[in-house]
């Protein structure tokens, strides 16, 4: 115990305050001292100077500090890893993990019981989360995560308002989510709450284990008849040189629709999955499955296949885009803006060097009709194509294909294009050294005034809206001389001034259609301009439409995308809608009602369902699934689309919700993390034979006394204040008895 002064100014201050005080009240009394007699005249002055000393007391503030021990409420704190990592067999006589660590738990909660009884043993099991572990509980580990940290951090949180005497982690230590655990180990050293570690597993079963995991399914949407070719990884453990085979299953067939066989080198894991091709003849949506054939000694299974979703797209249109040896960028973002496109695939071939004698680089059937709706010409000599190519595609034009030819330093009469069959379907007459056209500055497209409301123009929500994208589009660099428009052909673009050159002319030939185009468009595209960017889009999805004569065949739609069509078991799946009318228009101020389904009934005998809001994000509504209360297995979005209370459109995509197996791919315990975590906690390591020992060597010691310090303040009570009126009641009654008030 001691005793402590806080004065209310400074100790000479003080002094000397006391000092007038008293000095004034002797002052004050002398006079009735010198002029009474009897004893009552001493007490009343002694009472009056105990009760100023009593001010200059409480001026100095005093206070009796002693410390004292209490008990306080304590915890003791297990938490048991029940993660799948958990079931590996590596323990001694055949154990599983999970089987000693349960050994080791029930042996401590014997050994737990008759300790303090101000100490409260808790019992926790975690994977991802955290949860009560019931004695009763016989379950086996099924968590897909560890998170040791987030369970640390957790538990010291539920057990907020009792300190926590000690953590008592049993782990593989093998952590793979949630917050580092040497970050709340820190933490916890800071609160004085130690963790001790109790480890299970081997370090070296990963160099000895044995598995084959397929990895990174892709597979992308695809057009009826259309090659798609499906690619994967596998991640092989144990099998050096060793023959894998690989299945691709489609759903409703029975037999694989392609196989592949790959060896696996010595030293390397990770292996690529290229050779799978599969070519659908009905449209739908169909579930791919990549299956990889067991193998003797594997040490799980269940991650032999994985499955995805494609979606088979029927009425599309097949684009062959041939690219010549000179322009290096209109190939590029040409394809880009093609791709935006669902209903268009596209497929681009570069010819780098000329035709000789009857043979090319391309071959001919991929000019023999129907093969390609529209040809693409970028920069293409006359002859990199053989005479019999230049008739076929001539023939096929005139059966009902489009042909656009793109403008550069080898097209048009600078390519040789004159007199020959293809420069006959153009809708321009072709003379050889017709020229470029490249003025200082550029050349800006200037639309036809005549054909600003043709299909192929409008770039635009209206026709005044199209005249501005084009007026605000960066000029081209230069333009072929396309020669005299032939006779039925439409001028779309061209040059500014009094007399213009033509820059984009379409034709009907036959059957088919042709546009000229004296530039390249890739600098629309490149121009960092949103508008810009949607304009080239745009314009090259009207441009193919038209010249498949597919511009009045349309039909408005309703297109949803999924960003992915397998996601784990708490991931988010985003997803986007698109609606369109018959001219390729996009509509908005649409209303969306869309949910997620599940195919399958629960446990509780119900079928998943989730709505989803979407917003608006410029053409495109936009929306977020989280499958954090969605249980593995096949999942429909689906969504309606109205307008004014009437339906536009609807659609719908499947996809499939998984659970991550990561806790399967390295089976090797991580005992040097266990070690971290005791060690930047304040704690200790623990062989889990010394865990029921370590717990009973505690009976007896006292974990709930805390020295606390307790300070009393003296002046500031209310027998303080008490005693002082007193003493000035009393003073004053002697006073007034005797005559002095």
């Amino acid at each position: 115990m001691s005793v402590s002064f806080q004065p209310i100014s400074s100790w000479l201050v003080v002094a000397l305050v006391a000092l007038v005080v008293t000095a004034l009240t002797l002052w004050a009394y002398a006079p009735r001292l010198r002029s009474s007699t009897g004893a009552w005249r001493w007490i009343a002055l002694g009472l009056r100077l105990a009760a100023v000393l009593l001010c200059l007391l409480a001026a100095l503030r005093p206070s009796v500090v002693y410390r004292e021990k209490q008990k306080q409420p304590a915890s003791l704190v297990f938490l048991s890893d029940a993660s799948t990592s958990m079931t590996f067999v590596d323990e001694v006589n055949g154990q599983k993990r999970w089987e000693a660590a349960r050994k080791a738990i029930a042996d401590a909660r014997a050994a737990s019981k008759g300790l303090d009884e101000n100490l409260t043993v808790r019992f926790y099991r975690f994977d991802k989360t955290l949860r009560d572990d019931r004695e009763d509980d016989k379950s086996d580990p099924t968590g897909h995560e560890t998170a040791i940290g987030t369970a640390l951090d957790e538990a010291i949180k539920r057990e907020s308002g009792t300190r926590v005497a000690s953590v008592i982690l049993l782990s593989d230590g093998a952590n793979n989510s949630g917050v580092a655990p040497l970050v709340v180990a820190r933490q916890l050293k800071s609160k004085q709450i130690p963790v001790v570690t109790v480890g299970f597993g081997s370090e070296t079963a990963g160099s000895k284990s044995k598995d084959i995991a397929v990895r990174d399914l892709v597979a992308g949407n695809v057009f009826v008849k259309n090659q798609l070719q499906v690619k994967a990884n596998l991640l092989v453990r144990g099998f050096p040189n060793q023959s894998i085979d690989v299945e691709l299953l489609v759903e409703g067939q029975e037999k694989p629709v392609a196989t592949q066989r790959v060896r696996v080198p010595e030293g390397k894991e990770l292996i690529p999955i290229t050779g799978l091709k599969y070519v659908p003849e009905t449209p739908g949506e169909k579930k791919l499955t990549l299956r990889v054939l067991p193998h003797e000694g594997e040490l799980v299974q269940t991650n032999n296949e994985v499955s995805t979703f494609i979606k088979v797209l029927k009425g599309g249109l097949n684009v062959l885009f041939i690219q010549g040896p000179h322009s290096p960028w209109e190939h590029k973002f040409l394809m880009l803006s093609i791709a935006s496109s669902p209903d268009i695939q596209a497929d681009l071939k570069w010819v780098r060097r000329a035709a000789g004698e009857g043979t090319s680089e391309l071959g001919e059937e991929l000019f023999v009709w129907p093969r390609y709706d529209v040809y693409i010409l970028s920069d293409l000599p006359a002859n990199f194509m053989t005479e019999t190519q230049q008739a076929l595609l001539a023939h096929a034009v005139e059966k009902g294909a489009g042909l656009i030819m793109l403008g550069g330093r080898s097209s048009f009469g600078e390519g040789g294009w004159g007199g020959t069959p293809v420069g006959g379907a153009l809708p321009v007459t072709v003379q050889a050294g017709d020229g470029q056209i490249e003025p200082e500055g550029g050349i800006h497209f200037v639309p036809n005034p005549k054909a600003l409301d043709q299909y192929i123009m409008q770039v635009g929500p209206t026709a005044a809206d199209s005249a501005h994208i084009w007026e605000s589009l960066p000029p081209l660099s230069g333009i072929n001389h396309l020669g005299v428009p032939k006779r039925g052909a439409m001028v779309f673009g061209q040059t500014p001034g009094d007399s213009p050159e033509p820059i984009m002319v379409g034709l009907d030939v036959g059957a088919g259609r042709s546009l000229a185009f004296g530039g390249e468009t890739w600098i629309w595209y490149r121009s960092f301009d949103p508008i810009g960017r949607q304009a080239h889009r745009k314009l090259w999805r009207q441009i193919i439409f038209w010249l498949a004569h597919k511009e009045d065949q349309g039909q408005s739609d309703v297109k949803l995308t999924l960003d992915s069509r397998r996601i784990a078991v708490g991931q988010k799946l985003e997803m986007g809608v698109t609606a369109h009318d018959e001219k390729g228009a996009p509509l908005t101020d649409l209303t969306y009602e869309t949910k997620v389904e599940g195919e399958e009934k629960d446990k509780a005998d119900h079928r998943f369902s989730e709505k989803i809001d979407l917003f608006n994000k410029g053409e495109e509504a936009r929306g977020v699934f989280l499958a954090t209360q969605a249980s593995p297995g096949v999942y429909k979005v689906s969504v309606v689309a109205s307008k004014n209370g009437k339906e536009v459109g609807r659609d719908s995509a499947r996809f499939l919700v998984y659970t991550d197996d990561r806790e399967l791919e390295y089976p090797a315990a991580d005992r040097a993390l266990l070690r971290q975590i005791a060690e930047q906690s304040g704690g200790e390591t623990l062989a889990p034979e010394q865990l029921a020992k370590a717990i009973r060597a505690l009976k007896g010691k006292v974990f709930t006394d805390v020295v606390t310090q307790t300070e009393k303040k003296v002046w500031d009570n209310w027998p303080f204040l008490l005693l002082f009126a007193t003493l000035l009641v009393v003073e004053w009654w002697i006073r007034k008895k005797h005559g002095w008030v």
